[in-house]
């Protein structure tokens, strides 16, 4: 897997009002059945954190035989929404995120972030 920097950051268009978070089906393709939702000012600031400390690469990801862990649809204050795909790392490894539709952009959270994360996914 070959990965390139491109040292760019996650766009947020707005102040985040809420997230849903759905168990993903595949890549370019979104799950609406929601598992939760992240509404509270304290998970959702730990959420834009995370966002933000992620570092874009150029990746190729094989989106025929790869399958993200989570659909995550961000909800902002102006009625903007984004549609991202999340690999989620293990307790102390990276995460990476994608915009749906552009999976060879990928956004790396790293591993401490990824722990945060974790807790705010309520994920063990």
């Amino acid at each position: 897997m070959a990965c390139q920097s491109t040292n760019e950051e996650m766009t947020l268009l707005d102040n985040i009002e809420h997230v849903t978070i759905s168990k993903s089906i595949g890549y370019r393709e979104f799950n609406e059945d929601y598992l939760d939702s992240i509404n509270g000012a304290t998970a959702i600031n730990g959420f834009e954190d995370v966002l933000k400390s992620a570092k874009g690469v150029k990746q190729e990801i094989d989106v025929t035989k790869e399958k993200p862990d989570y659909d995550i649809m961000i909800y902002y204050e102006n009625g903007d929404t984004h549609l991202l795909h999340l690999a989620l790392g293990s307790k102390d490894q990276e995460s990476q995120f994608m915009y749906m539709g552009h999976e060879k952009n990928v956004f790396i959270v790293s591993s401490e972030y990824t722990n945060k994360l974790r807790n705010i996914l309520d994920v063990r």
